[in-house]
């Protein structure tokens, strides 16, 4: 049993649903993996083409750490108790193939757990090797308020540095674009630090 902040799960679900796969993909595609390390809860989504982590720290933890898949069937249940047990600190059980969401007021909603052929993809495996490599002098901030103007290119799109605190050069057949990122001054410290917390999940790579 695990309880995290008020907003969490939403926050969670909504920084990973969009890059869920598509009906046809398989089953471990469609679906948003939980799983919780003792410390952290994180929820993962990918659609072959991107793949999304975001995780909340727990404020209670209990019991063994345990991972879950939620289909793309169980998203609406799981929305429907997030409408309900959000605005409060939730407590996230897994109890067989079901996860119990609850809160302070004793409401409790029952999401079903998909038991998929394959395994899901392990995200630690995939993004903690990159976090090793030293960060690019050329590295940029971009705001998200502007990555929608891009959605109706044409695939593929490349997109790069054009430089430190230079724009981001975006390509497509028959277009080309540019961001201007945000600008920072001297070394970004914020940014060395989020990937070192991160990397706190290495030890689970090694074990693996």
């Amino acid at each position: 049993m695990i309880t995290i902040a008020d907003h969490s799960l939403s926050r969670l679900v909504a920084q990973t649903k969009p890059h869920m796969g598509g009906k046809f993909e398989a089953e471990v595609v469609q679906s948003i993996t939980l799983d919780h390390d003792g410390r952290h809860l994180y929820a993962m989504a990918t659609n072959r083409y991107t793949l999304a982590v975001a995780r909340t720290q727990l404020t209670v933890s209990e019991g063994e750490p345990w991972s879950g898949l939620v289909y793309r069937t169980e998203i609406p249940a799981l929305l429907a108790g997030i409408r309900l047990l959000d605005s409060k600190p939730v407590t996230l059980d897994r109890v067989g193939s079901q996860l119990i969401l609850s809160g302070p007021s004793g409401s409790r909603i029952a999401i079903d757990l998909v038991d998929a052929e394959k395994p899901p993809l392990d995200w630690r495996k995939v993004l903690l090797p990159a976090l090793e490599k030293p960060v690019e002098k050329s590295q940029m901030a971009l705001s998200t308020r502007f990555f929608g103007a891009w959605k109706n290119l044409p695939d593929p799109v490349q997109i790069w540095s054009t430089g430190e605190n230079r724009m981001a050069l975006i390509v497509a057949p028959d277009f080309l674009g540019a961001q201007m990122p945000v600008r920072r001054e001297g070394e970004d410290v914020a940014l060395r630090q989020e990937l070192d917390s991160w990397k706190a999940a290495a030890p689970a790579l090694a074990a693996a």
